[in-house]
């Protein structure tokens, strides 16, 4: 049997990595030959590496709760 190493999921991950269902963040065991490709695309890095930081204009996710909102500390008045 193949000997396994941990990946972390990027932000740039759809929901499934390598045929598993995923989340971003989630850490999860794959083969050399698995992870091949899914780290060609950029949606898995390293366990122990920290993946840059992906923006909404490079194609990164977007938190739907602070966008537009410094610190995210303001509330609606209405």
């Amino acid at each position: 049997m193949a000997e396994k190493t941990l990946f972390r999921v990027t932000d740039a991950a759809g929901p499934y990595v390598a045929g598993r269902k995923v989340k971003i963040g989630d850490v999860i065991p794959l083969t050399s030959a698995q992870a091949e490709y899914e780290l060609q695309r950029g949606v898995i890095a390293p366990h122990g590496s920290i993946p840059p930081l992906r923006t909404p204009e490079d194609g990164g996710a977007v938190d739907l709760v602070t966008r537009g909102v410094d610190g995210g500390a303001r509330r609606s008045k209405r």
